[in-house]
């Protein structure tokens, strides 16, 4: 990579909503040693950027600040000490900036994308196998019961995967016609929230007794109901606000039984970059052989519409906004 290559990006401009956003050009420095750029092909927009970008989430930074974290795409040149081939298909996550026509990051930050799984899929899955991963270290769950909501998501579809993969009694929480998705993801019991009342079909195959896990990306309003789904001693696992912060929590509503209520960290859980590799791989090499985890895709953006994309997840959209920065 000579001097002068430049990038066309997403920015967020100030602290808002989509509005906020627009595409210009960017000056991309020398590849360092170790370092690797890509052609982004797709990336995957995350409701967590959403928070950040509203300015009042816990996670911050400066403004202006370029978009995505997450994508797939061709390598297009290397640093000195790089193993990857140019031309190699590759996916990542935790890249900022990755909303774009070229991406720059330490080669270590690219996996290999297995073949059978087009840029799309790699655009789906990273974020959700890191996620996925770390949620999964947060509680001791072999033979015994959990409840997953969002289920059919990018991020549920993982976790719900993984869990049954290491031998918990999964109950996915969906709606609709996605119920179907969650049950081939591995659930055991998909509850569909549209037409059940999830407090009770939970505690009725559970014989009354609850689980001792619940993994909730929605806060505010499946807080209580989430509560009521666990077994004594259970822990109540919130990794995303996607109805709204959080409540302060009553530690007297915990008291009858013992319950435990965690805000999910990943940082806390996935241990420095190696282990974000590791996760995104093994997220990956579930993916190539249980294609069901894979989420669904809701909109296809070009670059210039990377607004209107963020427009889309953020009013709820059914699956996995992608922005096709070179279409």
């Amino acid at each position: 990579m000579g001097p002068g290559t430049q990038r066309r990006v997403a920015r967020a401009l100030r602290a808002g909503g989509p509005e906020v956003i627009e595409v210009g050009f960017e000056d991309l420095p020398p590849l360092k040693k170790g370092e690797a750029l890509v052609r982004v092909e797709a990336a995957g927009l995350n409701h967590a950027e959403t928070l950040i970008r509203s300015g009042t989430y816990a996670v911050r930074l400066p403004f202006p600040y370029v978009l995505g974290g997450e994508g797939a795409g061709v390598v297009v040149a290397t640093g000195p000490d790089v193993s990857l081939v140019v031309g190699a298909r590759v996916c990542w996550g935790a890249v900022l900036g990755s909303c774009s026509t070229l991406v720059t990051a330490p080669a270590s930050m690219f996996l290999p994308l297995p073949d059978g799984l087009s840029f799309e899929d790699g655009a789906c899955l990273p974020v959700a196998g890191l996620t996925a991963g770390g949620l999964a270290r947060v509680w001791p769950l072999k033979g015994r019961s959990a409840v997953v909501w969002g289920a059919a998501g990018a991020v549920g579809r993982m976790l719900v995967a993984i869990l049954a993969e290491q031998g918990v009694d999964v109950i996915g929480i969906a709606s609709g016609k996605r119920v179907d998705d969650a049950r081939a993801a591995g659930a055991n019991l998909v509850v569909d929230r549209a037409n059940a009342d999830v407090r009770e079909a939970v505690r009725a195959y559970t014989g009354g007794r609850g689980v001792a896990a619940v993994f909730d990306p929605i806060g505010t309003a499946t807080y209580e109901t989430s509560l009521q789904l666990l077994a004594p001693r259970g822990c109540l696992i919130n990794y995303g606000e996607l109805s709204g912060p959080m409540p302060d929590i009553n530690l007297h509503a915990l008291f009858p039984g013992s319950l435990f209520v965690t805000k999910f960290n990943g940082m806390r859980w996935v241990k420095g970059l190696d282990e974000f590799a590791v996760l995104i791989a093994e997220g990956l090499a579930l993916a190539a052989r249980r294609l069901a985890v894979i989420s669904d895709v809701a909109g296809r953006f070009p670059l210039d519409c990377a607004a209107d994309a963020y427009r889309l997840l953020e009013s709820g959209a059914s699956g996995k906004v992608l922005v096709q920065p070179n279409r």
